[in-house]
């Protein structure tokens, strides 16, 4: 007899929810199953098989339609039909790299000599923290970061929608909670976004050394270099990168020896050139 509830080929069971929740978020409104099975000429009963697991998805040209398609990246529908990403971290990381790239369109009116100002004063305040906790060796461990903010507490919960998020427990104290179970890289991120947002949202007046509040635009920014290099200084980016087999995938090594989203490598190695260029660019012109 057949156990209930056993399936064949449950990472394409996987792969059938992410696909289809990531149509309905960029549609935003009620998506058919057939609708995600049509991306590969899917009649109904292939794509009832597909979403009950009992259809293995691997060919690498079916991979590269739903990428295609949906607007991913290879390396994210790979992860969620191989296991190495939960319909939920993979999910995460969708909506992270289009957040990155908004951050950078809204940037798009602010000089470089702004940008460059207040990504310093970020730095140095990452090095602060960095110093305090003695962090010299990858990975970065939260509870080391977390422990420099009295004001802040964590707490695990069991959530469905989120990964983290902030609760204020009374004026001037917050509880970051996050999704109870292994800690994994988009965990990781998302309760250092909620950090950096007490931060520089809630507190900016407890740190001075951050200069007074910004336009909207130029705060998230902020924050976004705050998470990146808290967890990914660029010295150490670079460091590891001249190691590295460049056979190899580099943003999949260095996710995995940072313990991060590939999402924040890429725009980590984006901020570093982005900065590289604008700075030879400039020095040029004197």
């Amino acid at each position: 007899m057949k156990r209930a509830n056993s399936m064949k080929f449950p990472n394409s069971a996987q792969l059938f929810k992410f696909c289809h929740k990531i149509l309905t978020h960029q549609k935003d409104g009620k998506v058919h199953d057939q609708h995600v099975g049509a991306i590969l000429n899917f009649n109904p009963s292939d794509c009832s098989h597909w979403k009950r697991g009992e259809k293995n998805i691997r060919s690498v040209f079916a991979l590269e339609k739903l990428s295609t398609a949906l607007n991913l990246e290879n390396s994210l529908v790979h992860d969620v039909i191989s296991g190495h990403a939960t319909l939920d971290e993979a999910f995460f990381e969708y909506k992270e790299s289009a957040r990155f790239k908004k951050v950078w369109e809204s940037l798009e009116g602010i000089s470089h000599e702004r940008l460059a100002e207040s990504r310093a004063r970020v730095l140095r305040f990452v090095t602060q923290i960095h110093k305090q906790c003695e962090f010299q060796t990858a990975p970065l461990y939260l509870p080391e970061v977390l422990r420099m903010f009295s004001f802040i507490q964590t707490q695990s919960a069991d959530m469905i929608d989120k990964l983290s998020r902030i609760l204020r427990v009374k004026a001037g104290h917050y509880a970051i909670q996050y999704k109870r179970g292994d800690l994994k890289a988009q965990t990781r991120l998302s309760i250092i976004k909620d950090l950096s947002r007490i931060i520089f949202e809630g507190e900016r007046e407890r740190f001075p050394e951050l200069g007074k509040t910004q336009e909207k635009a130029l705060v998230k920014y902020e924050e976004l270099i705050f998470a990146a290099n808290i967890l990914l200084p660029h010295h150490m980016l670079s460091a590891e990168i001249s190691k590295l087999d460049s056979r190899k995938n580099i943003v999949s090594e260095l996710a995995a020896l940072f313990w991060a989203p590939k999402s924040l490598i890429g725009f980590q190695l984006q901020d570093a050139m982005k900065f590289s260029f604008q700075e030879r660019k400039n020095s040029k012109t004197l």
